[in-house]
């Protein structure tokens, strides 16, 4: 094994050790710096963008045009190839994303750090924040884990070993796909096709997951930090040097307070239509999944599975962001205001104001991204399954 693989191999154990929110953004960075387009950095190199395109448009998009032209026999086969619709979009959404909004997950990335930062600058719950930060890569390491096995490990393969079963025109122009090396060169171009789209969803999911679970730690933080406070307020008025601490740490408190509603602003910001998109196929993949034939239903089974997860995951996630800026709020009432003086009283009440407003992130502006929207949604395709099967 060359020396410089040996050295990248003890690098990379190192920063998977290590629990810090420079290491998790290098985690997160891991795939788009393979693809050529790493965050907080305004250039990437287009080759694989053209490539990953070009593959995209012509396994789903012409795949699909010529199979409902020349192979589709009547309506379940045209309903089959929504899968590969689905496929598409979810990826093209993606890469759209990836793409499209790289200047604002660059800043989302910054403010991120910077929270974390004041956090560390603090010097308060360091143990805190390092099991927390080390709870987050877990996540992270979990998706992609999930990535690697449900896409790599099993719908690669049964994509191009079986790929007459797929309700698509697999490899237009490059028939007969019965022998060599046709068959083989097609085997290439889809999971060629299918990496690239895996780069750009899991670098899609990682980053969202991340913010998400991060910005739900910093209210924690926030929470233990606030219902502490309350003992050195009550020391307010013994010594000016205890004034001058009070007010140094209502000041990062302030600030942090401020940075993560920042933060939950611009997720909303860049997320919202995506997420928004992303909610409505998984609904109507898990819906024509539990209705169509099972072993049509089969070969897009890693489909689901990844509905599912991502879909209970994004939700989860949002919840536990809404629980903790609600505990904030609370504590911030329970501070011990009423020991400061009036200008800190002022600073406390203009935060608690701010706190009052819940921190809900909305998918297409409209749904509330949280465990009880997952609970109905589940529901509401139960109903709808169990009606179409009467």
């Amino acid at each position: 094994m060359p020396h410089t693989l040996k050295e990248w191999f003890k690098g990379f154990r190192q920063r998977i050790k290590q629990n810090s929110c420079s290491n998790l953004i290098w985690l997160i960075n891991f795939l788009p710096t393979l693809g050529g387009f790493p965050f907080l950095s305004n250039k990437f190199k287009v080759l694989f963008w053209i490539i990953h395109t070009i593959l995209l448009f012509y396994v789903y998009i012409l795949g699909t045009v010529v199979y409902q032209i020349y192979y589709a026999e009547d309506f379940i086969d045209s309903i089959n190839s929504f899968f590969n619709i689905s496929v598409f979009v979810l990826i093209f959404v993606s890469s759209w994303w990836l793409l499209s909004k790289r200047q604002d997950i660059n800043e989302l990335l910054r403010i991120v750090q910077n929270n974390d930062d004041l956090v560390i600058e603090s010097g308060r719950f360091l143990d805190t924040h390092q099991k927390m930060l080390k709870n987050i890569k877990i996540i992270v390491i979990t998706c992609y884990m999930f990535h690697f096995v449900n896409d790599v490990m099993i719908f690669i393969p049964s994509r191009t070993l079986e790929m007459d079963s797929f309700s698509v025109a697999s490899c237009v122009g490059i028939e007969p796909l019965n022998s060599s090396p046709n068959r083989e060169a097609c085997m290439i171009i889809l999971a060629l096709q299918e990496l690239s789209g895996i780069v750009t969803v899991a670098s899609y999911d990682v980053t969202l997951l991340f913010v998400f679970s991060h910005t739900a730690a910093m209210y924690r933080i926030l929470y233990k930090d606030m219902m502490s406070f309350n003992e050195l307020a009550e020391r307010c008025n013994t010594s000016s040097q205890v004034y001058l601490t009070i007010k140094e740490r209502l000041e990062n408190l302030i600030n942090r307070h401020s940075l993560a509603l920042h933060t939950v602003n611009k997720l909303q910001a860049i997320y919202s239509a995506s997420i928004g998109l992303g909610f409505l196929l998984n609904a109507m993949s898990m819906c024509l999944f539990f209705v169509l034939p099972l072993d049509v239903c089969l070969n897009f089974a890693p489909l689901i599975y990844y509905s599912l997860f991502i879909f209970f995951l994004y939700c989860y996630q949002g919840q536990r962001l809404t629980t903790a800026s609600e505990k904030f709020e609370m504590a911030v009432y329970c501070c011990g205001w009423q020991h400061l003086r009036v200008k800190e009283r002022r600073c406390v009440l203009f935060m608690l104001k701010r706190a009052q407003k819940p921190v809900i992130v909305f998918a297409a502006r409209v749904i509330p991204i949280r465990i009880h929207t997952f609970a109905n949604i589940m529901q509401s395709i139960y109903k709808f399954v169990t009606v179409f099967k009467l």
